[in-house]
Order: C-alpha cells, then sequence, then structure tokens
C-alpha cells in the first residue's frame, strides 16, 4: 500500500553514492501543522499532568534531595535506550568507592553533569538555549569513558548512516543548527510544548553529532520546558515512555522524514509527555508517602528512644544520598561513629536499610525502601 505523502518536510542531495536528508526550517509548512480534535485533546491531559507534577514538587520539603535521584532516573532511561545499561545503585555507589566506576556507570554520571551545566548556564548565567549550551551539554556528555572518541563538544566532521536516515553532511549542520536555535527563541503560533516537540525531531534528523544525539535530544526536552516554564525543576524524564514504546518512537519520528507526519509525532510525543509526569508525580507522592511514614515510625517506635534526632537525621541524609557509609554519616551529622552505627542497626533491623558490600569491599548501606519506589513499575 503506498504511503500518503501529508507535506515535503526537506530535500535529498547526492554525496558520491549516497543520499542525504536536509530537513526544512521549522515550523512546518504547507500545510501548517493540524491541530486536530486528538492532539487537542492530548495537550490538555499533558499540560494537566505538568501541573500536577509541578505542586507536587512545590510540596516536598526539600526539593535538592529529589532532583538527583530523579535527574538520574533520566539518565539512566535515556542511556538505555542507546543500550547503555547501568543501574540506580552502581550510580549512587560511585562516591563511596575510590574506584573508577565502569564504562557504562560513567557515561549515565556524563549525563547528570551535561544537564547540570546546561540548567546553570540556562538560569545562573541568563544563557537562552542556544548552540553554546547543547555544545557544552554534549562535552560534558561525552567527556569521559566511551564517549571520549567522539570528539566532545564539537559537530561531526563525517557523513554517517542511522538507520534509513542519512542525516545532513557535515557542511550543512552549523546553518541548520543556527536555524533551531533561532527558531527555539523566537515567538510563537504554537503552545510551547507543542514546540518542543518539534523541536526534539528536528535535531534528531539533523544528528549534528557522532555519537550521544539521542540523549542530548532528549536532554533539551527538559531544557526547553524548564525555559518556558512548563516544568519547575528537572523532576520529568520523558525517556520513561520513550523507552517503553521504543519502536513507536523511532517509527514515528521517521514517519516526519518520510510522510510530513507532524501530527503523528505530535500525538506520541503528547502521550510521553502526560504518561512521564504521571510517572514522576506518582513517584514523588510515594517518596512524600515514606517520609512521612518513616518520620511518624521514628517518634513513635520504642525502639528509636534516645536516638530520634539521629534517627531522623540519618534519614534526610539518606534520602538525598541513599547508599552511604557509617564514616559518611558519621562526618555529615557531627556524631561519633558508635551513635551513628547504632542508629542505622536500628533501620536496618527495621527493614528500612539493608547492608552490602561495595565493589571495594567496603560495607555500605543502602535505604532499600527509597530504591524500591524509584524502581518501581507504575504500569
Amino acid at each position: 500500500m503506498k504511503k500518503i505523502i501529508m507535506r515535503k518536510t526537506g530535500t535529498y542531495k547526492k554525496l558520491g553514492d549516497l543520499e542525504y536528508f536536509i530537513p526544512n526550517s521549522l515550523p512546518p509548512r504547507n500545510p501548517a501543522l493540524k491541530i486536530t480534535k486528538e492532539i487537542l485533546d492530548l495537550y490538555g491531559q499533558a499540560s494537566f499532568a505538568l501541573g500536577q507534577l509541578n505542586e507536587m514538587a512545590d510540596r516536598v520539603p526539600d526539593t535538592t534531595r529529589f532532583l538527583k535521584a530523579y535527574v538520574i532516573k533520566e539518565a539512566l532511561l535515556s542511556s538505555a535506550i542507546e543500550g547503555i545499561h547501568t543501574t540506580l545503585i552502581e550510580v549512587f555507589t560511585t562516591p563511596t568507592d575510590s574506584t573508577k566506576p565502569n564504562k557504562n556507570t560513567q557515561l549515565v554520571l556524563n549525563y547528570t553533569k551535561a544537564l547540570d551545566s546546561a540548567i546553570t548556564m540556562l538560569q545562573k548565567e541568563g544563557f537562552p538555549i542556544s548552540q553554546r549550551i547543547i555544545l557544552k551539554a554534549h562535552q560534558e556528555l561525552m567527556s569521559k569513558g566511551a564517549g571520549d572518541q567522539a570528539s566532545p563538544g564539537i559537530y561531526r566532521k563525517q557523513q554517517v548512516k542511522v538507520g534509513e536516515l542519512v542525516p545532513p553532511s557535515p557542511n550543512e549542520i552549523a546553518e541548520l543548527m543556527s536555524q533551531l536555535e533561532k527558531y527555539i527563541n523566537e515567538p510563537h503560533d504554537l503552545p510551547e510544548l507543542l514546540v518542543s516537540g518539534l523541536v526534539h525531531v528536528q535535531f534528531e534528523t539533523i544528528h549534528p553529532f557522532l555519537d550521544g544525539n539521542g540523549r542530548i535530544g532528549r536532554l533539551l526536552i527538559v531544557l526547553m520546558l524548564m525555559d518556558k516554564g512548563l516544568i519547575k525543576y528537572p523532576i520529568l524524564y520523558p525517556s520513561y515512555y520513550f523507552k517503553k514504546h521504543h519502536r513507536e518512537y523511532y517509527e514515528s519520528l521517521n514517519g516526519v522524514r518520510t510522510e510530513g507526519n507532524y501530527e503523528g509525532w505530535i500525538i506520541y510525543y503528547l502521550n510521553s509527555i502526560r504518561e512521564s509526569a504521571k510517572d514522576a508525580y506518582n513517584r514523588a507522592k510515594e517518596i512524600e508517602n515514606l517520609e512521612q511514614t518513616l518520620n511518624h515510625m521514628v517518634q513513635k517506635s520504642d525502639a528509636f528512644k534516645g536516638k530520634r534526632e539521629t534517627a531522623n537525621a540519618i534519614l534526610e541524609l539518606l534520602f538525598a544520598n541513599p547508599i552511604t557509609t557509617i564514616s559518611e554519616l558519621s562526618r555529615e551529622m557531627g556524631k561519633v561513629y558508635n551513635t551513628a552505627q547504632k542508629t542505622i542497626d536500628e533501620l536496618v533491623r527495621e527493614k528500612i536499610v539493608s547492608e552490602s558490600i561495595s565493589n571495594t569491599g567496603r560495607k555500605v548501606y543502602k535505604f532499600k525502601a527509597y530504591f524500591d519506589i524509584l524502581d518501581k513499575e507504575y504500569s
């Protein structure tokens, strides 16, 4: 059955035996993006879910504690889409060990640094979302581990092929990225949530780097939603839905190039934002409930009589760093080693914390109840 071409979204050029694709600049034209009833309904649902997530973020007593876990969650999911697999425990264990993290764990840590750098440039240094931020994020992402051979912070200098897509030649990239930067920062007739979806597909089609394009493209979604005030903190992880429906993700992206089907991509994208926001909200709600339950238990249980203050201090530290050692707890709290040890032993007996051995043979303590929520599958 012949595919119906909805609109022309770019042109093809020859380079030797290859025919590469150059996307038209945004927004979609001839015709413009059609806001169907389905898109309008999904837009309302996604916006509502983002609003709920923002409201939850405002309720948590210490946002910084939750940010770390959520940023790492997105880093894990986004990296997993590219075949880079590690675990929350391995990432959180790294600061307690003196050994060099394995390659995949390092790449996930790189993602968190890339996002931190980009947010700092955006919010504290006042830069608009631009090539400067994108290049810096890529430099951080690819600076250590397997990525350091992929020209960190530099647009690719060679032609590549990605599945069926042959993206623009290297000499086209700078101009295409300049056009994309202009589109990101100019006024729009479309809602900013839809604009972020269009920018993502355009970035992935340009494929400006040798490696790391998918992770930077998904990081760009979080940056844009923050920049436009749609989320207050980077506690949304869009890769949750992209990974869960990865085949449809690539098919929807490809459908823009082959069929001009921006509408199909936007429907998929709005679903991803809605479901990712709902998942993040549910997780934050359970974390909030866990904190309240544990605080109540410490206050009421005879097991913590005489050490309630220390127990509360340890729990607060565990929410920020859910894998730790007695030495670290003692230092952070300003308490003697034995005081920290007796209190953590009680938390182990209550099955809130569990003991394990790190890669270097050190005894570490894992905040099991917290990890259970972070790892939980809600649907």
